[in-house]
């Protein structure tokens, strides 16, 4: 529908705000431009009736104007500011089935004596309902982009609930598979990730052409490079070298830096949920979202956010296979972006999904030139790619979780050797040689171990006991990567020198227990909780137990007791080669 062509209930006088020049850039004499001057209506002077439009990027970038009538104000929906609700209509929404997800954003107008005048942002749909029937955003609203948290869904009467248009992540060259890591990251924001879909590339030349203005399409960049994850919306206004879109929050994450990028629509697809867009993503980097507020993403142009470096080998049968990709540098989402990226290689390198073993070795450096070096080791019966890319983004959890100052992590580098042999063995029993030893000297503790569908193995291992421990005693024999099991024991203390500061922190990320490693800990009779060894194993151990042993003072030992040489044996009788502590 023209401008020219809408008019306004007769008798009826609007208040209009002039907001001056829009500063934007665009198609001369497109059919579907917004207005260059942009007048603005107060939602409070929206009345049921009025007429206007909407503007949307459609196939081929070819900006779309397509009619909208309000049909009622929600000025208490319970989300802290007012909604409009419209009914698009016309030959587009026809054919895309009605207003699709990736159109939040899309700038709505209504016509005035004055001309036409920006109302807001299309920003909720009905699922499973009329999908020609949504909700506005009002754009003072937007502006504003700090008020009040939107309600997850909002209740129209006559219409059913309301929830925020759905906008699609769309993904080139990542698998749906990966791209579930992502749904933590959606757990608190009011916007479901729907659907999630393969989207491609845009040509290198096409960045360069690319004109941003109200109606046009933008994709916000999680992660770029060899993996590639974003999610479309719509531009609703530019204006002094800033930028508002989406007209609802994006992960609902506040102050944020995340760069945005050109998108380009490639198709509509109807869909009896809500209809979807299509989209191929640019490189050129436009500027940054600084904002992810209730009404609105807000950013600014012509300024890249920072990001993290990774750097992913993999090392298996097939050699090695080196990849590079960027995410976010937001500590709130880079551990699950890290998993995700390295969960779609790894995949890409296996070509199957099975199971198996992996060694990851990180390097972490931090801004100021700090690093953190650690290995860890994971086994899985049947998806070792899933798993490995979980473990990934441990490391990088902890360092975003931590209470004493902010990570600043700049670059990971991961290694990951994998092997399809299944590489563990539970612990099935331990035996103490002797249930009384003398304080100073060591308790021998036979252990059973069961590897993958080998030969049962037993294993003698040689546990130090300090001097000054003494009395009853419960040893908890453990595989790295097991919880402590304490059963009924209440310990004083549940965390073994645990950090107090940062750099202590980083420390402990260094020397923390693998999972390829036994650990024995002591349990006193006070509760007080002490490590006594960590010994590596050729494998993943699984499993835990737990001996009683009377620690004697040392002068009330009948005689010394020595270590031993360590003793190990098969099943069957025969030895294998010894295991002892670090």
């Amino acid at each position: 529908m023209a401008a020219g062509s809408v008019r306004r209930p007769a008798g009826r006088r609007l208040a209009l705000l002039l907001v001056g020049l829009l500063t934007v850039v665009g198609w001369a004499g497109a059919q579907g431009r917004a207005p260059a001057a942009a007048l603005e209506v107060p939602v409070e002077q929206v009345v049921v009736g009025d007429e206007g439009y909407a503007v949307t990027a459609g196939p081929g970038d070819r900006l779309e104007r397509f009619p909208v009538e309000v049909l009622g104000v929600l000025h208490d929906g319970g989300n802290g500011f007012p909604l409009v609700l419209v009914r698009a209509d016309g030959p587009f929404i026809e054919r895309t089935g009605g207003v699709a997800a990736g159109m939040s954003g899309s700038p709505v107008y209504l016509a005035t004596e004055h001309g036409d005048a920006l109302l807001g942002a299309i920003g909720y749909v009905f699922p499973n309902a009329d999908h020609r029937v949504a909700l506005v955003t009002p754009i003072a609203d937007m502006r504003a982009a700090d008020r009040g948290w939107p309600p997850a869904r909002v209740e129209v009467p006559g219409y059913g609930e309301a929830v925020p248009v759905a906008t699609p992540v769309l993904l080139s060259g990542v698998s749906t598979r990966a791209a579930a890591l992502l749904e933590p990251l959606f757990g608190d924001a009011r916007v479901t990730p729907l659907p999630v879909q393969l989207s491609g590339t845009a040509p290198a030349d096409a960045d360069a052409a690319f004109r941003l203005e109200p109606g046009s399409a933008i994709a916000v960049s999680l992660i770029s490079g060899d993996v590639q994850v974003s999610a479309v919306g719509t531009v609703t206004a530019v204006e002094d070298g800033r930028l508002l879109a989406f007209g609802h929050p994006f992960l609902g994450s506040g102050a944020v830096a995340l760069p945005f990028v050109p998108a380009y629509v490639t198709a509509i697809v109807p869909s009896s949920e809500v209809p979807f867009k299509l989209a191929n993503v640019g490189a050129r980097v436009l500027g940054t979202i600084e904002q992810d507020r209730p009404t609105a993403l807000a950013g600014r142009l012509d300024r890249e956010p920072p990001t993290v470096a990774v750097s992913l080998s993999l090392l298996g049968s097939a050699g090695e296979q080196r990849y590079a990709y960027r995410v976010a540098a937001d500590e709130r989402l880079y551990p699950v972006l890290v998993a995700t990226g390295a969960l779609q290689l790894i995949d890409r390198a296996l070509g199957a999904t099975d199971g198996g073993f992996a060694e990851l070795a990180w390097e972490i450096t931090l801004r100021g030139g700090e690093r953190v070096n650690l290995l860890e080791q994971v086994n899985h019966p049947s998806d070792i790619a899933l798993a490995a890319a979980q473990l990934a983004g441990g490391p990088l959890a902890v360092l975003a979780a931590n209470r004493y100052r902010g990570a600043d992590v700049e670059r990971v580098s991961l290694n990951v050797r994998l092997d399809d042999r299944q590489r563990v063995a539970s612990l099935e029993e331990a035996v103490l040689e002797s249930e009384e030893v003398a304080a100073g000297d060591a308790a021998h503790v036979h252990l059973r171990l069961q590897p993958h569908r080998e030969r049962a193995v037993v294993r003698t291992v040689t546990v130090p006991l300090p001097s000054d421990l003494a009395g009853e005693v419960t040893l908890l024999i453990r595989g790295g990567a097991v919880p402590r099991a304490t059963g009924d024991l209440e310990l004083d203390e549940k965390e073994i020198d645990a950090p107090r500061t940062f750099g202590e922190l980083l420390d402990a990320l260094r020397s923390r227990v693998q999972a390829s490693e036994l650990v024995v800990e002591a349990v006193t009779e006070d509760g007080e909780l002490r490590r006594l060894l960590r010994a590596p194993f050729p494998f993943v151990v699984t499993g835990h137990e737990r001996v009683e042993l009377s620690v004697l003072p040392a002068e009330d030992a009948d005689a010394p007791l020595g270590a031993e040489p360590q003793r190990d044996a098969e099943q069957d009788g025969g030895a294998t080669d010894g295991t002892d502590g670090r």
